[in-house]
């Protein structure tokens, strides 16, 4: 199984990292990874995060390592720093966390894959989870089995499989799991959705898998859209390094406005290195914005847009001020001479400042 998703998405990469909770997914995903993979020269090393949400998170986290040193598995526990936990909107601030510490471990470790349990009834789940909230086909497509944020590459190889797969590898096993409280609270919209599903599929035979399979047609409708959007771009926006965009400000204007909403919503996902681009209605809110002849600029999806020498910049909204002076800018001029004449938005002239380790020469297009 797993070495297949591996072939499929052509990733040739020996080492991964796992995230595991505890509890029956995550655990199941990493034995059976580690059992099949090892063998054929993989390292598999487990990531747990420990919230600290609940007074037994600790203890459980513990329970983890235990089972990862039975079975010879490298494992790591990540703590949430109280002072960064919220007071409301836990459940999203705490999934941020989780990736955010994943993250930052293997960045400092050297690890570009990490592997996640989530399974056929979570595709489901999200499925009416985007439908209750009025998604659109990006958001209807669900997750994806692969997709990269700021060079890490979260792999999902459970997407199409039942979790009881991995209950019966534990039980087989003779491994135990925990079970999470949080689970059966319905004060979350998913727990709502999981537990409606099972009334709603026996009364019309709508089944995970069926939803699923109609998701997977969806994506090859994302995709084959994107490919001609990417076109798009490619014929009127100019590129700047790996992170920026710019077009005439009039030519946008002059776009239809179905192509002006998917030129943003990819052009946002994408600079952002988010998993999904905004909601619609915000990227529609932006575009009436736009529209607006005194407009100068505007921030979404953790991006900036401005106006700027008749063009619409699109960049990261990440520009400190204090990073930017005059003397290092002429600095940047004089080691890339291309750039003396041009004129470039004043937080876009920060953003290359910040990153310029990571840049390559362009071409000027004006």
């Amino acid at each position: 199984m797993f070495l297949e998703f591996l072939n499929k998405h052509n990733i040739k990469d020996k080492t991964i990292a796992v995230g595991v909770s505890g509890g029956s997914d995550s655990l199941g995903l990493i034995l059976a990874a580690h059992h099949e993979l090892v063998p054929k020269g993989y390292k598999i090393i487990a990531l747990t995060v420990d919230h600290r949400l609940r007074p037994s998170s600790a203890q459980e986290a513990e329970y983890v390592k235990t089972i990862m040193q039975k079975n010879s598995i490298e494992h790591h526990i990540l703590v949430w720093n109280k002072n960064e936990q919220p007071v409301a909107d836990i459940e999203n601030a705490a999934r941020k966390a989780r990736y955010g510490l994943i993250a930052d471990w293997c960045k400092i470790n050297n690890v570009r894959y990490v592997m996640t349990a989530h399974h056929l009834y979570d595709q489901a789940e999200t499925f009416f989870m985007r439908l209750q909230r009025g998604s659109g086909l990006y958001g209807l497509c669900g997750m994806q089995e692969i997709f990269c944020r700021r060079g890490l590459y979260i792999l999902r190889p459970l997407l199409n499989t039942n979790p009881q797969v991995m209950k019966d590898f534990l039980l087989n096993n003779g491994i135990a799991w925990i079970e999470d409280e949080s689970n059966d609270s319905e004060e979350y919209l998913r727990v709502k959705m999981r537990h409606a599903l099972p009334d709603f599929y026996k009364k019309t035979g709508l089944t995970a898998e069926k939803i699923v399979n109609t998701m997977q047609r969806l994506q090859c409708s994302r995709n084959y859209l994107e490919t001609e959007i990417r076109r798009f771009i490619d014929q009127s926006f100019h590129k700047w390094f790996d992170y920026a965009y710019s077009c005439r400000y009039e030519q946008f204007l002059d776009f239809d406005d179905e192509i002006k909403f998917r030129l943003l919503a990819y052009l946002l996902q994408n600079i952002s290195q988010s998993e999904y681009a905004p909601r619609a209605e915000k990227i529609l809110s932006l575009i009436d914005k736009l529209k607006n002849k005194n407009f100068r600029s505007a921030t979404l999806g953790y991006c900036y847009l401005c106006r700027f020498n008749d063009c619409l910049w699109i960049f990261p909204e990440d520009c400190p001020a204090e990073n930017y002076s005059a003397a290092a800018w002429k600095t940047f001029q004089k080691n890339n001479p291309q750039y003396r004449k041009i004129k470039l938005p004043f937080r876009l002239r920060v953003y290359i400042l910040t990153h310029q380790t990571s840049m390559e020469e362009i071409a000027i297009p004006f």
